[in-house]
């Protein structure tokens, strides 16, 4: 009934059951407690889902992956990753990892993860291989490797790769009539089309699993493609980048050398964001202007940009800026943002000297980072008239 979309009634059912069961089978009814905590995750009321997946271990079943993705929706990315890091080291059963595997692929790329994305798809996909009923995936398990492939993709930035595997995914969880899977893979793959520049069908797409998860009442999905339309304000982390004393530069090297050192930052630059999750808007003068999900990532591309330059036997010094914050989409494709929260991080970004990469604190409070950092410093940004309270990031 939960796969069908049917929530009110398979919850209450299995509220039902497991207080009828409770006394004569813990293992029938620990299952029934999970369930039950799927259906709040989705729903968006996380504290009943916590309680609910509580009970469940407590009788005795294991609440990942649906705690792990909780924890994500949370915001707690590193609290997500060693939660399903560690169920994946305790469950060595291949029916059991394939229930986990999906959900390290989402985390992984959440966290800026790429390879390990990866290594959970293979892994997945080998899985889903094994159960094959002669030469064909069951619908569902052909559904959820191309979903998981489609999400990888899209990370990548393989807008066109992304579009396949989830048209194929969408199709396949339409066969098993899973509304709420549908929608997901709707709703990438619509991003997937925008980033094409179809936006007609990246439209049709997002509202139709507009229309999915607010039939089925799942509020946080439901807000995520509202944002993805431009009708809702959106919260990310923002990221500017810049070339210090580019017109000295080009003065001393030339236009044609100029244009080799350009190209060579650019396609580190590009190649740092999208592996750490990050997404590209647009070129801004010498720099770049991305967005990420959560700070922690951009905290990791802001890292490996500035150890990628250094690495480099001629490379320009580049300053970085973030905040994370509230913003609007924009553009005529909503591909881009705007908000108070972008003009912030533009101004921490011109606030960065050479080589830094310059944070708001309140960007960097609520996650751990292996990164030393300063004490922070008093700065009012241009266009503000609160101060904002700057750290600067080692990254050596």
């Amino acid at each position: 009934m939960r796969l069908r979309g049917e929530w009110p009634e398979a919850e209450a059912q299995a509220v039902a059951a497991c207080e009828e069961l409770y006394d004569f089978d813990r293992h029938i009814t620990a299952g029934g407690y999970y369930e039950i905590g799927e259906i709040r995750r989705r729903r968006g009321d996380f504290a009943a889902a916590l309680e609910a997946y509580a009970k469940a271990d407590e009788l005795g079943r294991d609440p990942q992956p649906g705690l792990a993705l909780l924890r994500l929706a949370e915001g707690k990315v590193d609290g997500a990753v060693a939660m399903i890091t560690r169920a994946l080291e305790d469950t060595q059963d291949p029916l059991s990892r394939l229930r986990r595997l999906p959900a390290q692929v989402e985390i992984a790329i959440a966290a800026g993860n790429l390879k390990a994305a990866r290594a959970a798809m293979e892994e997945l996909e080998g899985i889903v291989d094994s159960f094959k009923i002669g030469d064909r995936r069951a619908p569902a398990f052909d559904a959820t490797v191309h979903f998981a492939s489609g999400q990888i993709k899209l990370a990548e930035g393989d807008a066109s790769g992304a579009a396949v595997c989830l048209k194929r995914a969408r199709d396949e969880w339409q066969k098993v009539s899973a509304p709420y899977e549908v929608a997901h893979a709707r709703m990438l793959l619509g991003l997937a089309f925008r980033r094409q520049g179809n936006e007609d069908s990246a439209t049709a797409e997002l509202e139709a699993a507009l229309a999915t998860f607010e039939r089925l009442g799942a509020i946080l999905d439901e807000e995520r493609v509202n944002e993805r339309l431009g009708r809702l304000q959106t919260r990310r982390t923002f990221v500017f980048t810049d070339i210090v004393d580019s017109t000295k530069l080009l003065d001393t090297l030339g236009n044609e050398k100029w244009k080799r050192l350009l190209a060579r930052h650019d396609e580190l630059l590009r190649t740092q964001i999208v592996d750490k999750g990050g997404e590209v808007v647009k070129r801004t003068g010498d720099g770049f202007f991305a967005a990420f999900d959560n700070p922690k990532a951009a905290v990791k591309a802001a890292v490996a940009i500035q150890r990628a330059l250094d690495a480099e036997v001629v490379a320009p010094d580049v300053r970085i800026g973030l905040h994370t914050g509230g913003a609007f989409h924009t553009g005529s494709d909503a591909s881009d943002y705007g908000g108070e929260g972008v003009h912030a991080a533009a101004r921490i970004g011109a606030a960065a000297r050479a080589a830094e990469i310059l944070a708001s604190r309140e960007t960097l409070d609520g996650f751990s980072t292996a990164f030393r950092l300063s004490a922070p410093r008093a700065e009012v940004l241009q266009g503000f008239d609160q101060q904002f309270e700057l750290v600067s990031v080692d990254w050596r």
